[in-house]
């Protein structure tokens, strides 16, 4: 009887260590993220697929600074195009850049009765005064060569004019920064084309007039610069 019971034993305990072996052997479930009580644990059962996402590129209306917007709004390549066409021929060249000087002092005058920003004030000052003064030397210069010069803003400057004076305020500065810092930009294209005209009195004009608009340039970015800044902490 005893001898018995021991080899049963003994068998009974050997297939129960099998089992256990085999359950031990198995592999275990990976655990359901969503399942998990806590955020730790969540954070480490998460399978990473998030941080697996592609980065769409950034919007470039979401510009951070004064300096990103600046960037992303300089003249386009056609404008400049358009006015180094215009800059290479003497009668496109003087009725293009007289127009833009008549348009300069137009909106410098009235850039001094609408803005209460100093800084705008005082670009406007140098332009009304750097430009009245180029305006006459050229149109001098020109009617010496039987070259028809404006005298009068065209109907899409006159245009511009009007648009710009319906605005007041933060808005107004803002405008007035951005169109003097494309129109720069564009008119330092033109006078850099002219400075190689076949016309030798047009080209030095244009060559001791053109360190001025790149002055011009300088200073209109950095205006709409500071423009937008001071707009920005406002709000």
């Amino acid at each position: 009887m005893n001898t018995f019971s021991t080899a049963t034993l003994a068998a009974l305990l050997a297939a129960g260590a099998t089992v256990g072996a085999a359950a031990q052997t198995q592999t275990p479930t990976s655990p359901d993220p969503s399942s998990a009580s806590s955020p730790h644990q969540r954070q480490a059962t998460n399978d990473g697929s998030s941080e697996a996402a592609t980065t769409e590129g950034s919007d470039p209306t979401s510009a951070s600074t004064p300096h990103q917007h600046q960037a992303m709004q300089n003249s386009t390549t056609a404008d400049k195009e358009a006015a180094m066409t215009a800059g290479a021929t003497p009668e496109t060249f003087v009725k293009t850049a007289s127009e833009d000087g008549l348009t300069e002092v137009a909106l410098g005058k009235l850039a001094l009765s609408k803005s209460s920003n100093n800084d705008v004030k005082q670009f406007a000052q140098k332009m009304v005064q750097d430009h009245g003064q180029a305006d006459q030397q050229l149109a001098s210069l020109a009617k010496s060569k039987g070259l028809t010069v404006p005298t009068k803003l065209d109907a899409q400057h006159e245009a511009m004019v009007k648009s710009l004076s319906a605005k007041s305020g933060a808005a107004f500065d803002s405008s007035y920064a951005e169109h003097m810092a494309k129109g720069h930009s564009k008119a330092v294209a033109l006078f850099e084309a002219a400075s190689t005209s076949s016309d030798a009195d047009l080209a030095a004009f244009a060559k001791k007039t053109l360190p001025t608009l790149q002055e011009h340039q300088q200073l209109a970015d950095n205006l709409r610069a500071s423009v937008a800044t001071r707009s920005a902490s406002a709000q």
